[in-house]
C-alpha cells in the first residue's frame, strides 16, 4: 500500500521504542502495538464460476496458488493471509484441523476433489509469502455466490458486513445470471465498498470490450439502483503470467495494475488512515499520562510533607467533581443512544404500515392482471412479492441506514469531545495544583461503524403450496382465484411484521455494541490518567521516607525520562504531519 506501509513501519517503530522506555505504560503500548500488527484489511472477492475469479486472486499474488478452471465448492471459504512459509490449514465442521500442501488444495475446495464437501471441510486457511498480503490484505475467497451451486451463498452474506472491500468479477462474456442479478440486489446498501472487474478483455477486440463494459454499467446500475458504476477491465490471466514470468509488458497490458492502485488508496482512506490515527493518538495519550506523571512527581517530591498531603487533598476533592461530570456525560450518552433507537423503531414502524398497504394494493392489481393470463398464478404471484418485498425493505433500510449512521457518528463526535474535554481539565488543574506547565492532547477517532449493521433478505414460502394442492379441481376457478388473493393478502402482512423484525433485532443489537465501545474506551481512558497520577503521588509519598541522596538520584532519573518522552512525543508529532499531508 505504499505510502501507508511507510507510514504504518515508521509508527511501529515509534511505538516499539516508546515501549522501551522505563516510565511510559507498557501494556498500553504494546496493546497499540499489537493493534497495528494485527490489523488487516479484509478484501472478499466474488464471482460466478468461470469469471476467472481464481485466476485474479492469483493474479493479485503474483503465483498460480488457487486451483482454477475445476468447480469450486459454495461452502467452503478460502481465506488468504501473510506468513513467510507457505503453510495450508483445513479446517473442518467437527472442529478438527488437517495441515496439507499445495497439490492438495483440489481435493478440499473443489467439487472433483470433494463431492458435495463430504469431507465436510468448513473453511481453508493459506498463508503465502507474497508481497501483496504483507501488505496487510486478508484474501477471502467466498465461491458460492453466483455460482451453479446458487442455493449456498449465505456464507458470502455472512461475511459482506465485515469486510472493508468486495470485488465481483464479471467476464466480456457471457452476461450476468440470475443469481448474481439477486445477489446485486439484495447487497445494495453494501455499494461503497464494491469493486467491479470486467475480467477476459484479451478476448475480445477493442470495439467489443468497449461495448461489453458499457452493457455491464448498465445493468450493474439497473441491479444496484445507483448512479454511475466503475468498473475496471482487465485480463487476469496476462497479469498473472506477467508477474510470474517477469514479463512487464504483459502485466502493463493486463491494466491490473490501475487497478491495484485504486483498491489500495481506497483501502488506506476506508481504514488504514483510521487505524494509523487511533493507534498514534492512543501512543500521544500515553505520553501524556507519561508526562504529566513524571512532573507530578518531581514536584511533589520537592514539596514539604504537610503541603503535599494538603495538595493531594485538593486534588481529590476536584478529582470528584470531574466524576459527576463524566457521570452526567455518560447519562446523556444512554439518552442519546436510546433516541437513535426510539426514532428507529417509529421509522419501522412507519415503514411496516405504509408497505403493507402498499403491497396489498399492487397485490391486487398484478393478481387481477395476471389471472387473465395462462402459466402458474400461484408461482407468478410468489415471485412478484418477494421481488416487490425485496426492493422495498433493502432500498429503505439503506437509506434509514445512512441518516442513522450519520446520527451515530455526531454522537461519537460530540461525546469524544466531551471526554477530551474532562481529559484536558484532569491534566490542568493536575497542573496548577502541582504548579507546572503540560500541553494537553486530544484524542482523534473516526466513527467507522455503519457496515455492522448487517441484513438478509430472505426468500421464505408463503404458504400458498399446500392450498393449491387442496383446492385444484374441487372449486370452481372463479373461487380458487379468491382464496389465492385473499391468502396472498393475509401473508403480506405476516411476511412484512417478520422482516420488520428481524431489521429491529440487529439494528438494537449493534446498537448496543457500539454504546458498550464508547463507554468503555471513555471510561478506560479517564481511568488510565487519573491512575498514573495517583501512582506518581503514591512514589512521591514514599520518597519522603528516603534519604537526601536517595532522592536527589530519583530527581536525575526523572529528568532525564522525562527527555526522553518529550524526544518520543515529537517525533510522534512529525509522523502525525506526515500522516496529515
Amino acid at each position: 500500500m505504499g505510502n501507508y506501509q511507510q507510514l504504518k513501519e515508521a509508527l511501529e517503530r515509534q511505538l516499539t521504542h516508546l515501549a522501551q522506555l522505563p516510565e511510559t505504560p507498557k501494556t498500553t503500548v504494546l496493546n497499540l502495538l499489537d493493534k497495528l500488527r494485527q490489523n488487516r484489511f479484509h478484501l472478499v472477492v466474488m464471482g460466478a464460476f468461470k469469471r476467472g475469479k481464481s485466476t485474479l486472486i492469483n493474479a493479485l499474488l503474483g503465483e498460480a496458488l488457487l486451483p482454477t478452471a475445476i468447480v469450486p465448492l459454495t461452502s467452503v471459504v478460502t481465506i488468504l493471509t501473510y506468513g513467510e512459509q507457505v503453510r495450508i490449514e483445513v479446517r473442518f465442521h467437527d472442529g478438527s484441523t488437517r495441515l496439507i500442501s499445495p497439490p492438495e488444495l483440489v481435493d478440499y475446495i473443489t467439487e472433483r476433489g470433494n463431492p458435495g464437501n463430504r469431507k465436510g471441510v468448513r473453511e481453508v486457511e493459506i498463508t503465502y509469502p507474497s508481497d501483496y498480503l504483507k501488505d496487510g490484505v486478508c484474501i477471502i475467497d467466498t465461491p458460492g455466490v453466483g455460482s451453479i451451486y446458487s442455493h449456498n451463498t449465505e456464507v458470502a452474506y455472512n461475511y459482506l458486513p465485515y469486510v472493508d472491500a468486495a470485488v465481483f468479477v464479471v467476464t466480456v462474456d457471457p452476461p450476468l445470471s440470475a443469481a448474481e442479478h439477486e445477489f446485486l440486489r439484495d447487497i445494495r446498501e453494501y455499494v461503497h465498498k464494491l469493486f467491479f472487474v470486467l475480467n477476459k478483455i484479451d478476448y475480445v477486440d477493442e470495439p467489443e470490450r468497449q461495448e461489453a463494459l458499457e452493457f455491464t454499467r448498465q445493468v450493474l446500475q439497473a441491479d444496484l439502483g445507483t448512479g454511475q458504476v466503475n468498473i475496471f477491465p482487465l485480463s487476469a490471466k496476462l497479469a498473472l503470467e506477467g508477474k510470474h514470468n517477469g514479463h512487464p509488458e504483459l502485466l502493463t497490458a493486463s491494466h491490473l495494475p490501475e487497478f491495484e492502485a485504486h483498491l489500495r488508496d481506497f483501502l488506506f482512506r476506508e481504514k488504514g488512515r483510521v487505524l494509523l490515527i487511533s493507534c498514534l493518538s492512543g501512543a500521544l495519550k500515553a505520553i501524556t499520562d507519561s508526562t504529566l506523571a513524571l512532573k507530578v512527581e518531581r514536584q511533589a517530591a520537592a514539596l514539604p510533607v504537610a503541603e503535599l498531603e494538603a495538595k493531594i487533598s485538593q486534588f481529590n476533592q476536584e478529582l470528584e467533581g470531574l466524576k459527576k461530570e463524566r457521570e452526567m456525560s455518560l447519562l446523556l450518552l444512554d439518552g442519546r443512544l436510546k433516541g437513535v433507537a426510539t426514532q428507529f423503531d417509529a421509522d419501522l414502524e412507519a415503514f411496516r404500515r405504509e408497505t403493507t398497504a402498499r403491497l396489498r394494493r399492487e397485490i391486487e392489481a398484478v393478481f387481477q392482471e395476471k389471472s387473465r393470463q395462462a402459466g402458474d398464478l400461484r408461482q407468478e404471484m410468489e415471485k412478484f412479492l418477494f421481488a416487490a418485498l425485496r426492493d422495498l425493505f433493502i432500498g429503505w433500510r439503506r437509506q434509514e441506514i445512512d441518516r442513522l449512521s450519520q446520527t451515530l457518528a455526531q454522537t461519537h463526535q460530540e461525546f469524544a469531545a466531551r471526554s477530551n474535554a474532562i481529559l484536558e481539565r484532569l491534566t490542568q488543574l493536575t497542573a496548577r495544583i502541582f504548579d507546572f506547565s503540560l500541553r494537553g492532547v486530544a484524542v482523534e477517532e473516526v466513527f467507522a461503524d455503519r457496515s455492522r449493521f448487517s441484513f438478509k433478505f430472505k426468500d421464505e414460502p408463503v404458504g400458498l403450496e399446500i392450498l393449491q394442492m387442496t383446492i385444484t379441481g374441487l372449486l370452481p376457478r372463479a373461487l380458487t382465484k379468491g382464496m389465492l388473493l385473499k391468502k396472498l393478502q393475509e401473508n403480506v402482512a405476516e411476511l412484512v411484521d417478520k422482516h420488520c423484525g428481524r431489521l429491529r433485532w440487529d439494528f438494537h443489537q449493534r446498537l448496543q455494541d457500539i454504546g458498550r465501545e464508547m463507554r468503555q474506551s471513555w471510561l478506560e481512558r479517564l481511568d488510565e490518567t487519573t491512575n498514573s497520577i495517583r501512582q506518581a503521588l503514591e512514589r512521591a509519598r514514599t520518597q519522603k521516607q528516603a534519604s537526601a541522596q536517595a532522592v536527589a538520584a530519583r530527581a536525575g532519573e526523572l529528568d532525564r525520562s522525562l527527555a526522553a518522552i518529550l524526544q518520543a512525543e515529537a517525533d510522534l508529532l512529525a509522523l502525525r504531519e506526515r500522516l496529515a499531508a
